[in-house]
């Protein structure tokens, strides 16, 4: 049986991803914390993050939920303060695909095989305030960006 991805040749750095053949529920706040935000605005940070040159970690958009999950460093979910996020750490569980995963509605949009084991946090704090902005000033209020 073959498996629906096709990262077999890279090995990621994060422990976590090393021997994933399928999506698998993980405790955060032990290798990584999550900042979980609306897909669109993580689209439009992963793109600010990408074009300054600064380090992006590991970024997975479900299709489910339409939502975008940042892997940040362990420990930042206790003081993660940003509007239209939320935090998961210490107590909390996120379903992770494994590097290169094609199958499903999950997607990585920055793959943990060919990044950091984390985003920094205040760069991303700064990315998605900017994002936000543009999310802002692209739909007016009651209007959705799609």
């Amino acid at each position: 049986m073959t498996t629906p991805h096709s990262s077999r040749l890279r090995l990621p750095g994060a422990r976590w991803a090393r021997h994933l053949s399928e999506p698998k529920l993980f405790a955060a706040g032990q290798e990584w914390d999550v900042i979980r935000v609306e897909a669109d605005l993580g689209v439009r940070a992963v793109r600010l993050l990408e074009a300054s040159g600064t380090p992006l970690g590991p970024v997975l958009h479900d299709q489910t939920n339409d939502q975008a999950y940042f892997l940040v460093p362990p420990g930042s979910a206790r003081t993660w303060r940003h509007e239209r996020s939320r935090a998961l750490g210490h107590g909390s569980w996120v379903v992770l695909a494994p590097p290169g995963w094609e199958g499903g509605l999950l997607r990585w949009m920055s793959d943990p095989a060919d990044s950091p084991p984390h985003t920094p946090t205040a760069d991303l704090a700064r990315a998605l305030t900017a994002a936000t902005a543009q999310s802002d000033t692209h739909t007016g209020p009651g209007t959705h960006p799609c």
